[in-house]
């Protein structure tokens, strides 16, 4: 599929085997057309093996909202101009957290009723 696609989405939790799931020899089989997108965790990217790929034009670019370390300071893929780069704040928005409160306390009342 990598060596296919247009754009490759990312939506994965950190584990063992994600952890640089995106590496050298994965981006190698990607077209130079392709774009990353990483909105999961920053740890699944080899970001050394990226930025390798971009600064040379074997991929054409990429969308992060997570990175390795984070805050992302000084990270040398936020220099690219392939690159776009925001920070992990998707849930903060008013409508997010009302909603993350109400399960939250639903959750609550369930186990204080013995439910969960």
């Amino acid at each position: 599929m990598l060596s296919s696609a247009d754009y490759i989405s990312f939506h994965v939790p950190l584990t063992e085997t994600t952890h640089h799931l995106v590496n050298s020899k994965r981006i190698s089989t990607m077209k130079k057309t392709a774009y990353i997108i990483n909105t999961s965790r920053g740890e699944i990217i080899d970001e050394d093996a990226l930025y390798n790929a971009l600064k040379e034009g074997k991929i054409a670019g990429a969308a992060l909202d997570v990175f390795e370390k984070e805050p992302a300071v000084g990270n040398k893929l936020t220099t690219l101009p392939n690159v776009v780069c925001t920070p992990h704040i998707g849930a903060q928005t008013k409508e997010a957290q009302t909603l993350a409160a109400n399960v939250i306390g639903e959750k609550i009342i369930m186990i204080l009723r013995g439910v969960i």
